[in-house]
């Protein structure tokens, strides 16, 4: 049974925020929109796969208006769930604990009773949000937002990132695969040439913190187009071992594409894939981390920061007229490259590379030994 694990389902509420944005219906789905100050154009869409506490958690619609303004874009926190989400309650319930100083016969009892009562929704939730259900209503979502222009006028997809979070986490990744139902075809405007439409990836780029559920080595060596990953040093999901095969795979496909694109283009080229590592962030740290605990606070900063700055890169590609555009979206659909063990697709823009964030705003660069790199990052 797909189960998000129990940290998908701790963490703090937000009390401190009024979301900026509106809810409204949005290809058939209850959808939290949000976007930039009136005169700011925004650079592209970003479509938030939430936690386990779905599209109505403050904490997530908080996110989506810093999206909004910082990237700046056009936010959606769709409703995947058809509303099965837990209710936010749900959090503090399973937080709940006995006084520490409490006889072994109080806290056996608490623990029992609250199992009680959690184990109910728990089931609810995984019956009525496993993939078979919630997996066509991702792609439905994707695909259409990736089909809608901004103008009539435009002759390219509009600019689309994805961000998932804990349970939202592995259906992000598998965005980033190179794989059939993760196309589309676009020519709403008419390209020239094209009389049935340009067939392009439903995304350009992906951001995830704290996933769950992710099959690995599976889902990671599948990675196609750009990811981005934030993630605590002793994930409740990954644990140290399934990061350090993250990171080895990533920096595998990284060099890949440095030998790659270094034959090609003859300079300095950066990372297509990222993932950063923030000593002792907690799971959720970067939806529900505890604001009142300075670390997890600034854990939290930091990977919003870096989920800015990644759509900023890969929307600003994008960004520099339309006439353009249309040729880019051509030739990454048309001219696929071989990653070894990877599989077929189009290489996209780099990124940056795989680093350790730790206080103070210092990075430590894993460099090209993976295996040692992924040691590092896991201490």
């Amino acid at each position: 049974m797909n189960v998000p694990c129990p940290d998908c389902f701790t963490g703090t509420l937000r009390g401190d925020v009024v979301p900026r944005g509106r809810e409204e219906i949005l290809y058939g789905l209850p959808t939290y929109v949000t976007g930039p100050e009136p005169g700011i154009r925004p650079l592209g869409t970003v479509v938030i796969i939430p936690d386990a506490f779905g599209w109505r958690l403050l904490n997530t619609r908080a996110l989506a208006d810093v999206y909004a303004q910082r990237v700046p874009c056009i936010a959606y926190v769709p409703d995947f769930m058809n509303d099965h989400s837990p209710p936010q309650k749900f959090m503090i319930l399973s937080e709940a604990k006995p006084p520490a100083n409490s006889s072994l016969l109080r806290r056996v009892f608490s623990g029992l009773w609250t199992t009680i009562r959690v184990l109910p929704l728990l089931l609810s939730f995984a019956i009525h949000n496993r993939p078979s259900k919630v997996k066509p209503r991702i792609q439905s979502f994707i695909r259409s937002v990736r089909g809608t222009t901004i103008s009539p006028a435009q002759s390219s997809p509009t600019p689309l990132a994805v961000a998932g979070f804990c349970w939202g986490g592995p259906y992000t990744v598998r965005l980033t695969h190179d794989i059939p139902e993760n196309k589309v075809l676009f020519n709403p405007g008419g390209i020239p040439g094209v009389s049935k439409g340009v067939e392009v990836h439903v995304i350009d780029c992906a951001f995830t913190a704290h996933p769950s559920l992710l099959e690995v080595p599976g889902d990671i060596e599948k990675i196609v187009w750009p990811l981005s990953i934030a993630d605590g040093d002793n994930d409740e999901w990954l644990g140290r071992k399934k990061w350090e095969q993250v990171v080895k795979i990533l920096e595998s496909k990284n060099r890949y594409w440095r030998e790659r694109s270094q034959q090609t283009e003859g300079g300095p080229i950066e990372d297509l894939h990222q993932a950063k590592v923030y000593p002792g962030a907690k799971h959720g740290f970067a939806v529900r981390g505890d604001r009142d605990d300075p670390m997890q606070r600034e854990r939290g900063w930091r990977s919003e920061d870096q989920a800015v700055r990644w759509f900023r890169r890969h929307f600003g590609e994008q960004a520099h007229g339309q006439g353009a555009a249309s040729i880019s979206v051509r030739s990454r659909v048309t001219s696929p490259a071989m990653s070894p063990g990877i599989g077929s697709g189009p290489l996209p823009t780099p990124s940056p590379s795989l680093v350790r964030e730790g206080s103070g705003g210092t990075q430590k660069t894993l460099g090209s030994q993976a295996a040692k790199g992924a040691e590092t990052v896991g201490a």
